[in-house]
């Protein structure tokens, strides 16, 4: 069983909600604003001025959430009916839909920007996912995506079948088309954003200390 099958999706995802409320959504919100905030310092994106963002794999859309409140029109996808329902029911504002990146985008929109953060290393064909991106992205759109380096911890989980070094990203990057391909390694202060989000936020390093989130951002240009 893998992603977008209905039973795995419900026991997945209780690994981080238990009621699909709003409240989680506003939690899971106050995390992305740091990792939204660290991506500040690297793209033009604290307003959106009619612009429009696709994310991939969004879970609930708390980071699509973070865009639609700066202005952007937002679409968010999720191979996974169970959560993108889910994420109807609790949020106005962005168009759900669920989409299986891997075979073909069906929206009508070219997007500025395309977001899949800790999405590709699940997938079975990554270059594939990444042309079918390419593809809906405006002439000189950004896609903007993270994903684990290899570590014991990120190469245990039985989800990531495709966890790779950062060169390896950077070639196939640029094997699939994209230019001005530039990386950026992230570390996160753990946990303090179920407090506020004044807590989350993020350093420009790389490390494997347990319990931290360190992660890389890669940021492809059409």
């Amino acid at each position: 069983m893998s992603h977008g099958q209905k039973e795995f999706d419900r026991k997945y995802y209780q690994r981080f909600f238990d009621k699909y409320s709003r409240k989680e959504l506003e939690m899971y919100y106050r995390w992305a604003e740091g990792w939204i905030r660290f991506l500040d310092n690297y793209l033009d994106i604290k307003a959106g001025n009619r612009r429009k963002v696709l994310e991939l794999g969004a879970s609930l859309g708390y980071f699509s959430k973070v865009f639609k409140d700066r202005g952007f029109s937002v679409w968010a996808t999720d191979i996974s009916s169970h959560i993108i329902k889910k994420a109807r029911a609790i949020q106005r504002g962005v168009n759900f839909s669920t989409v299986d990146v891997e075979r073909g985008i069906k929206i009508s929109e070219r997007f500025d920007y395309i977001l899949a953060f800790e999405v590709l290393e699940h997938l079975k064909k990554p270059d594939r996912a990444l042309r079918n991106i390419r593809a809906k992205l405006k002439t000189g759109g950004v896609l903007v995506f993270s994903t684990p380096f290899p570590t014991r911890r990120s190469l245990a989980d039985p989800t990531h079948i495709n966890v790779h070094r950062e060169d390896w990203w950077l070639r196939l990057g640029k094997k699939t088309g994209f230019r001005d391909l530039k990386m950026i390694h992230a570390t996160f202060i753990p946990f303090l954003y179920r407090f506020s989000s004044r807590f989350s936020f993020g350093f420009p390093l790389k490390t494997d200390i347990p319990f931290v989130n360190s992660t890389v951002f890669f940021l492809f240009k059409k």
